[in-house]
């Protein structure tokens, strides 16, 4: 008999979770804290690693904007197979481009990254909310925290790797088959019904809910909110190692600011079921917004003080826990919940499209440094719609 969410063992099913999360992060992180040697080794500029980050955002918003339909019909194990399979294939496809120092080979590489990867984002976050919603409590944060974990541990090991002299060839390859092998294991356990919409069962008569234009604008005013933490999130990981080494800093000691950002991200969202739980979801949304802006806002100062330190951990915890907020809270609704999340995931890659080139850009009038105001301006309109995560007033959650 097939299992049955309530039949599905929870901690079997965390560990799955966690697991898709915590690959997700690693394997990304290995990619990005290479920032600089990959920089170097094509030859290229800051400006151009904004496009190169631009198509991997592209890829991974095709991957959103698909995954919705491919998880009714097929179910989340079916495209968390497919993901955990490419993923790590596409990231050693992107030694080809650094082997022939061409920036057009590995900017097609990190497309085909960054297609399941945003796939992968979309059904982690499926599963995620499905078991928030079975749990007494919180769950999404510590779910949350194994991407941060993946993140924190593949940016330490990074710097040990830089210091060792380890080609990155090496790295990637390495990743790609541990994690994602470990992953791909993981995943294959989850019961093939999960995901699926009743219409796609056996004699099933389709009965579609739609969300009423109050739902939608509740879903839009999310997504934005989301948008604006994956853009400093963005912002984190593709520019922090960059920026500190144009400021001067050895790429060992870049490695180390990206890996404290990881370590605060990480840590708050080890603890933040319970800080949700104590204060709720508009609240975590409101102060997490203002900690994010004091720590971007103060990061720009680096070139003038040493203070890059404290102010990637301010950015790490002040954006640690609003995406899972953002996912719980379009998720009130379970009769919408795969609709409104394809929704937010679209926001989100769009975000994360826009991060390259956006601060890449200002970067190239005003200095990388100057581009940081405009997370700061964002984070601060975030925490002033903040009241909308508050629980769905057309619906009880269930």
């Amino acid at each position: 008999m097939t299992k049955t969410v309530s039949q599905y063992r929870p901690s079997v099913w965390f560990l799955t979770v966690f697991s898709m999360f915590f690959g997700r992060g690693i394997l990304y992180a290995s990619w990005t804290s290479r920032g600089p040697d990959v920089r170097d080794t094509l030859g290229v500029s800051i400006g151009d690693m904004g496009v190169i980050a631009t198509v991997f955002a592209a890829g991974a918003i095709i991957g959103v904007i698909f995954s919705g339909a491919i998880v009714e019909r097929y179910g989340s194990r079916f495209l968390a197979i497919g993901t955990y399979i490419v993923m790590p294939l596409s990231l050693i496809g992107a030694i080809v481009g650094l082997q022939t120092q061409s920036m057009f080979a590995t900017a097609v590489a990190l497309f085909f990254f960054g297609l399941p990867f945003g796939a992968a984002d979309y059904v982690s976050n499926i599963e995620a909310s499905e078991l928030d919603r079975a749990s007494v409590k919180s769950k999404l944060p510590m779910l949350h925290g194994g991407y941060s974990i993946g993140v924190l541990i593949g940016a330490l090991l990074t710097g040990l790797l830089i210091l060792a002299q380890i080609p990155v060839e090496v790295q990637l390859v390495a990743t790609a088959v541990l994690i994602g092998g470990w992953t791909l294991y993981r995943v294959a356990g989850l019961p093939p019904h999960h995901g699926k919409h009743p219409d796609h069962e056996p004699g099933a008569k389709p009965v579609r809910v739609t969300q009423t234009p109050a739902g939608r604008r509740r879903t839009i005013l999310i997504s934005m909110i989301a948008f604006v933490f994956v853009f400093a999130e963005g912002a984190a990981a593709i520019f922090i190692p960059l920026a500190l080494t144009e400021a001067g800093r050895s790429p060992a000691e870049a490695a180390f600011a990206y890996t404290l950002y990881s370590l605060g991200m990480a840590l708050s969202r080890v603890v933040g079921g319970r800080i949700v739980d104590r204060i709720g979801r508009r609240a975590v949304v409101l102060y997490s917004s203002l900690l994010c802006a004091i720590g971007v806002g103060l990061f720009s100062f680096v070139p003038f003080a040493p203070v890059e330190y404290v102010a990637v951990l301010f950015w790490g915890v002040g954006g640690s826990l609003t995406i899972a907020m953002s996912v719980s809270s379009v998720s009130d609704n379970k009769a919408t919940l795969t609709k409104a999340q394809s929704t937010l995931w679209t926001w989100v890659y769009f975000a994360n499209l826009g991060v390259g080139p956006v601060l890449g850009g200002i970067a190239l009038v005003t200095g990388i440094f100057g581009a940081f105001l405009v997370p700061v301006i964002l984070l601060v309109g975030a925490a002033s719609i903040s009241s909308v995560t508050r629980p769905d007033p057309e619906v009880a959650r269930t």
